[in-house]
């Protein structure tokens, strides 16, 4: 399984990338939303894990940009400043999981596992 991560915040891009690689998952991390598409359009990706708050995009924006290159990638969004509304517009956007940071490892390695199962 190969991951994007999507990620503004160095310090959370390491703490997932050592989870992810003690984990045995392959993975990729940018910095903001042009570059994942860049990377969607080169790369086949099975999940992307998406912060909400980017320095170009908004994660609810990138969605349906993503959807239009890759109809069957299964995006996870992240946020530190979740609500309601925002969570609500997240979900409508069409997003497989929706996570608060900080992230729980065990929740997020389940999902992980969860998913792999099903390819």
């Amino acid at each position: 399984m190969k991951i994007l991560i999507v990620e503004d915040d160095p310090q959370i891009v390491t703490y997932i990338q050592r989870r992810l690689e003690t984990w045995g998952y392959d993975h990729h991390a940018v910095s903001n939303g042009t570059e994942a598409l860049q990377d969607i359009l080169n790369t086949a990706f099975d999940i992307v894990l998406l912060d909400i708050m980017l320095p170009d995009y908004l994660g609810y924006d990138l969605i349906p940009e993503l959807r239009q290159i890759d109809p069957d990638i299964d995006i996870i969004t992240m946020t530190g400043e979740s609500s309601r509304e925002l969570e609500k517009r997240v979900r409508k956007a069409g997003v497989l999981y929706y996570m608060i940071k900080p992230i729980e490892t065990h929740n997020l390695k389940l999902l992980l596992e969860h998913l792999c199962k099903q390819q």
